[in-house]
C-alpha cells in the first residue's frame, strides 16, 4: 500500500463505499423516482468520497486494534494527523475563497471522527484504457499490471481471453471484515491478490435455484436476499442449507479465474487489495441462469 500512497496520495478524493455494517450489497435505483418492490429496504452501504490516504489510516487502524499491534496503531495516527492538518489548511485557503465553490462537487465523508471509527471503507480504481493514454491513476494501474492489459498481448493472453470484451481494471481495497454480498457476474474474470488475504466462498452456477436470489428487475439482482453469515436467516431458505459451495483464501501473488455466472461471496481478513479484468461471456452454464429466471442482457 505504501506504494500506491505515493502515488494517489493524500489529496485526490475517490470513490469510496461506506457502511456501518461490515456486509456490503450492491445495489442500483435508477433516478429519484426509481420504483422498488414494496417492503424494499436499501442496504446500509452507501458511496463518499475519499483519498487513498485516509482509507489506508482507517484500514490499520482496523488490523491494529484487532491484532494488538501498536506499529500498524501508530502508522495509522500519523496518518490521520497529517490527514486533519491538510484538512485545516484546506479549510483556510476555503475561507480566503469569496466564492466559497466546491468544484469537485462529489459526496463528502461528514462523519465524526469518532463515527468513522466504528465504520467500514472500500476503496476502489476503477481504470480504463482511455485514460490510461494520460498520466493518471488508470495509467499508473496498466502499466503496474501489464498481464491484465489487453495490449500488452504477450504478457497478458493466458489471463485475458477475449481482449474484444476487456471492460477495464478495477480495484478494490478492503479493510479487514469487508464482505462482499454473494452474487454472480455475466463475464469471466481474472482476480489477483496482490496484498493481504480474501476468502472467497464459490459455487457453480448450477446452484443457482438454491441461491435465494433477488430476481430480475429488483435493485439488488443477481445477489442472494439472505446474508450467508446469519444462519438464522437460512430457516426461511430451506434450499440454501442443500447449495454446494467450495472456498479458497487467496494471498499475495494468487490469480483466481472466476467463469461466467460463478457465484462468489468475499470475506476481506485483512487490509487487502485486489485487481480484477473481465474478458468477454461464455455460455457454458447459460441454461443454469435460464432457469432461474435471469437472461444474459441484465
Amino acid at each position: 500500500p505504501n506504494c500506491c500512497h505515493r502515488v494517489l496520495g493524500d489529496e485526490k478524493e475517490f470513490r469510496t463505499e461506506r457502511s456501518p455494517d461490515n456486509l456490503f450489497m450492491w445495489y442500483r435505483l435508477k433516478g429519484k423516482h426509481a420504483a422498488v418492490p414494496e417492503g424494499y429496504h436499501k442496504p446500509l452501504n452507501d458511496e463518499v468520497e475519499m483519498t487513498f490516504g485516509e482509507w489506508l489510516e482507517h484500514a490499520l487502524e482496523k488490523d491494529g486494534n484487532a491484532l494488538g499491534d501498536k506499529d500498524m496503531i501508530a502508522k495509522s495516527n500519523t496518518l490521520k494527523e497529517r490527514r486533519l492538518s491538510l484538512l485545516m489548511n484546506k479549510r483556510e485557503e476555503h475561507d480566503d475563497d469569496p466564492l466559497g465553490d466546491d468544484e469537485e462537487g462529489g459526496k463528502h465523508d461528514e462523519d465524526s471522527e469518532e463515527a468513522k471509527q466504528e465504520k467500514y471503507f472500500y476503496f476502489r480504481i476503477n481504470a480504463d484504457l482511455k485514460s490510461a493514454r494520460e498520466e493518471s491513476p488508470s495509467k499508473f494501474v496498466y502499466d503496474e499490471l501489464t498481464f491484465l492489459d489487453p495490449r500488452k498481448r504477450k504478457d497478458s493472453e493466458f489471463y485475458i481471453v477475449d481482449p474484444k470484451g476487456e471492460r477495464g481494471i478495477n480495484c478494490r481495497f478492503g479493510m479487514r471484515g469487508v464482505t462482499a454480498a454473494n452474487h454472480f457476474d455475466m463475464s469471466r474474470n481474472t482476480i489477483a491478490l496482490l496484498g493481504g488475504e480474501r476468502r472467497y466462498v464459490l459455487s457453480s452456477p448450477s446452484q443457482c435455484n438454491k441461491m435465494a436470489l433477488y430476481p430480475k428487475g429488483h435493485p439488488s439482482v443477481r445477489h442472494s436476499s439472505l446474508d450467508w453469515s446469519n444462519p438464522v436467516e437460512w430457516d426461511d431458505h430451506p434450499e440454501f442449507k442443500e447449495a454446494l459451495i467450495n472456498e479458497v483464501v487467496l494471498r499475495a501473488g494468487d490469480v483466481l479465474y472466476l467463469p461466467t455466472n460463478w457465484f462468489h461471496y468475499i470475506v476481506n481478513l485483512s487490509l487487502n487489495y485486489q485487481c480484477n479484468a473481465r474478458s468477454g461471456i461464455s455460455h457454458e452454464t447459460t441454461h443454469f441462469i435460464k432457469d432461474c429466471g435471469f437472461d444474459m442482457h441484465i
